[in-house]
């Protein structure tokens, strides 16, 4: 049986037999009683993974009658129809023609969805390692109408356990926790023996113009259409999908992109890609075959993107938390990017945040997402003065990602779902709340 140890100060998730584990544990402790520094206890913990095939989990999609909301996901917007993504559970679709008043239509389940794009009527969403296609262009009977499967290949690595193309990890299972005296004088960052691919850490006690419809997604999003193009970006590539056949895809090209790719948005002719390294441009004058044209790194963080004619806005987000994977630096700010030359991309400025998550452009307004610390509204008038010309800010709820549409504000947080009218940002007023059963 494969075991993992889990690092909650480190975040890293690597293979380790038990046999190994043990060995390395009394190596720490025969080492421990030589010298006469002080001794602290280490906690580890160690998970096994969940495996499931891809043939059962197939069989469960269906579509089911509306459901309650747990936990926050991606947000997209089709028409008078809102989604709402349930992480690795399906798609919640509501009736949003009334913004005061959104009607739970259904809910789509989806084992292992987390991404989403829809164009012409027809629903593109992941399933661990299929893209599936549904039929929505009557919201009230939604079908299933296609499956691509196999084309996300990197999710048979999640939580850095490689499968084979018909299983999937599910989940992780805490199987032992095992306390371990140290000196006190330790500096290592947590590591206890390493030999070949076993690690142990220490755990310290997560364009579209004229033409075809096109919904509009959230920065956070890992799909984006793109005329008759789907391009969605996993860890580490983008797949490239002609969807001018609406319910029949072609997988047409794949993309290396680097390491830990995290969103993806579109805006003209170009690509932008956030990853924990830095942000990416790539050209899509020819849609099937996307060019780099430029990039600029920073520091390991989360970072979404947005963008406008000459400047693209990245968050960046580092917390030394247990529920974090972008790093622990410390490093919360906003980013604003010259993109007047995309294939020599410039970092302008940087302006200190709290603890940034998603954006949101209309015209020269910004929206940015803040965790616990609400919503902040930019005047981006003068890009070199974000900082001193906030028109609002938002408090008393948790916010993740935000869509303007038109003068309303879609935002997803922990609570759940609100919508405000921003037709007058001096009086910004809560049109409805979809809330969030945990």
């Amino acid at each position: 049986m494969i075991n993992l140890v889990y690092s909650k100060s480190k975040k890293r998730l690597l293979s380790i037999s038990t046999g190994i584990l043990v060995a390395a544990l009394v190596i720490m402790l025969l080492l421990s009683g030589c010298g006469d520094t002080c001794k602290t206890t280490v906690t580890y913990i160690t998970y096994s993974p969940v495996f499931a095939n891809m043939s059962d989990l197939r069989d469960e999609v269906e579509i089911l009658p509306p459901q309650a909301r747990e936990s926050q996901g991606k947000i997209y917007i089709y028409g008078q129809y809102l989604l709402l993504g349930e992480p690795e559970k399906g798609i919640h679709v509501f009736n949003n023609a009334d913004e005061s008043n959104p009607v739970n239509l259904s809910f789509i389940s989806i084992p292992g969805n987390h991404d989403m794009a829809v164009r012409n009527g027809r629903l593109y969403a992941d399933s661990y390692i299929d893209l599936l296609v549904f039929d929505i262009s009557n919201p009230n009977n939604i079908t299933l109408a296609n499956r691509l499967e196999g084309v996300f290949p990197s999710y048979n690595n999640a939580f850095g356990v490689w499968t084979d193309g018909e299983q999937v990890v599910t989940a992780m299972e805490e199987q032992e926790v095992i306390e371990v005296s140290q000196d006190c004088a330790d500096n290592s960052p947590g590591v206890l023996w390493m030999a070949n691919d076993v690690v142990a850490f220490e755990a310290a006690s997560i364009k579209s113009s004229g033409g075809p419809t096109i919904g509009t997604g959230g920065s956070m999003a890992r799909f984006a259409i793109v005329d008759s193009y789907l391009y969605a970006v996993d860890m580490y590539q983008m797949h490239i999908f002609n969807v001018t056949a609406s319910e029949n895809p072609v997988d047409e090209s794949t993309i290396d992109l680097g390491w830990d790719i995290e969103t993806i948005f579109p805006y003209k002719n170009n690509l932008f890609i956030g990853s924990m390294s830095g942000m990416f441009v790539y050209n899509i004058d020819n849609p099937a075959q996307p060019v780099y044209m430029s990039s600029v790194s920073h520091i390991n963080t989360c970072d979404p993107v947005v963008a406008n004619d000459t400047y693209a806005f990245v968050t960046l987000r580092s917390e030394d938390n247990e529920d974090n994977w972008c790093g622990n630096t410390n490093t919360n700010q906003l980013d604003v990017i010259d993109i007047t030359d995309v294939t020599n991309a410039q970092l302008l400025y940087e302006f200190d945040m709290t603890g940034p998550y998603g954006l949101g452009l209309d015209g020269n307004i910004l929206f940015v997402t803040e965790g616990d610390d609400g919503l902040k509204i930019f005047d981006i008038t003068d890009v070199s003065k974000i900082n001193e010309n906030m028109i609002q800010h938002l408090t008393g709820f948790n916010a993740f990602d935000v869509i303007p549409n038109n003068g309303t504000l879609i935002l997803t947080g922990n609570d759940g779902l609100y919508q405000f009218d921003y037709t007058d940002l001096d009086e910004i007023k809560l049109l409805s709340l979809i809330p969030a059963s945990h």
